[in-house]
């Protein structure tokens, strides 16, 4: 597989496991918010703060459309944690070979920054991380089958996973 995209919600590790199963692959990274940010000038948490969350939504799938039709050299891509939210992802991500990776939710807001998470700030940030999960986690489990657990063990175990999932495939 020359695609491989991580999935997850905020927290799970996909940016930092994400580069660390490039690195071990001899592929390239790309981390979706930051093509965000590096087309548009805006970081992913201005889009959604000024323009609103379906404008975000649209300009990552623009971002993913736009990896996906590159096939300049094999990588690894960290999505954002919503990009099963978005028809058009649904679609060109089965042409990926996808990887959930998955936490405990405490664990998850335990990793997310107090202030960098948009969708999770509000009075009840566990509330908010349960409803994510709620909405999305159907759509994580068609795309990749079983997670890859990420919490009590480091990114490079994580990364070990992955690689044992990647050759029970191929």
């Amino acid at each position: 597989m020359q695609r491989i995209a991580l999935v997850g919600l905020p927290g799970c590790g996909k940016s930092t496991v994400g580069a660390l199963l490039a690195q071990r692959l001899g592929f390239s990274f790309e981390d979706i918010d930051d093509c965000v940010e590096t087309y548009s000038g805006w970081h992913p948490r201005r889009w959604i703060e000024e323009k609103g969350l379906s404008t975000f939504r649209a300009v990552e799938a623009l971002m993913v459309a736009a990896e996906t039709q590159r096939e300049d050299s094999p990588r690894v891509l960290a999505t954002g944690g919503g990009v099963v939210e978005t028809a058009e992802n649904l679609q060109r991500l089965p042409l990926w070979r996808c990887i959930w990776l998955d936490a405990p939710d405490e664990e998850l807001l335990r990793r997310c920054q107090q202030g960098n998470r948009p969708l999770l700030d509000g009075h009840d940030p566990p509330r908010l991380m349960a409803r994510l999960r709620q909405q999305r986690q159907i759509h994580f489990r068609e795309l990749c089958g079983d997670p890859v657990e990420t919490d009590r063990i480091s990114p490079s175990e994580v990364v070990d996973a992955i690689v044992r999932r990647l050759e029970e495939v191929d």
